[in-house]
């Protein structure tokens, strides 16, 4: 993914640098990125790739490559959720899986589990659902009108209407599991030697101790603490030490 990503990205950019020289920049700074990451200038390849982020280029191989350059560089935390990130935009890539299992495996950390409908949900992203939904609704539409202009033609279109209110339907339940992680993001831990604490407290009862690269469900929110749920444990972090998934 990661030569199919420079491609891509840079053809695109570079179809536009003509026309607009912000699109020349980002060019530039992801070809820099790319050098410096094959040139084992990591610091160098960070920059580039946070960047690029920043100037709203928020794409699965921009945070793949952060990854790889955050886990070569041993921030295990920060490529965890480069990874995690880029896997919610594209969902089914291998390398961005394998890449973020690896990872887990060497900050010695489980991922957490979904129930068996939210793993096949997940498996597209929202844009995927949206945009599958969208059109389920214009054919629902158009055999709908079909029903009612070719009323011989309802042995046809009644099934093809239900089977398209079903897939309506499916990609409904798509969208509403995305909004219920941006209701209760993923965080990931990124500070060592933190502690889930049984209140929001510095003086609280530790309950569980996480190792950096973690990732927690956030419940809610205190002031500075943020109400997390880490493995069978529920409890307190402190905000500075976690990194919401967007």
């Amino acid at each position: 993914m990661f030569l199919v990503g420079l491609l891509t990205l840079t053809s695109l950019l570079s179809a536009a640098a003509g026309a607009n020289p912000q699109a020349a920049e980002l060019d530039r700074i992801f070809v820099a990125a790319t050098q410096a990451y094959d040139e084992n200038r990591l610091p160098d390849a960070i920059q580039g790739w946070e960047s690029l982020l920043h100037a709203n280029q928020v794409l699965p191989e921009v945070l793949y490559n952060l990854g790889n350059a955050r886990y070569r560089h041993g921030d295990l935390g920060q490529a965890i959720w480069a990874y995690r990130y880029a896997q919610r935009l594209a969902p089914r890539d291998p390398d961005i899986r394998a890449n973020l299992n690896l990872a887990a495996q060497s900050a010695g950390i489980t991922l957490p589990e979904f129930k068996p409908w939210s793993i096949v949900l997940l498996e597209f992203s929202r844009r995927e659902w949206l945009v599958f939904g969208v059109i389920c609704f214009w054919l629902l539409f158009g055999t709908a009108a079909a029903w009612i202009v070719w009323p011989r033609s309802r042995f046809i279109t009644r099934p093809a209407a239900w089977v398209l209110l079903g897939l309506m339907l499916m990609a409904g339940a798509g969208l509403l599991q995305y909004r219920a992680l941006s209701k209760r993001p993923e965080c990931v831990m990124m500070t060592p030697g933190q502690n889930v604490l049984s209140s929001p407290l510095e003086t609280a009862t530790p309950l569980l101790a996480l190792p950096v690269g973690s990732i927690v469900r956030q419940l809610g929110q205190r002031e500075n603490w943020i109400e997390v749920q880490a493995e069978d444990a529920r409890g307190w972090l402190t905000a500075a030490s976690l990194a919401p998934i967007p």
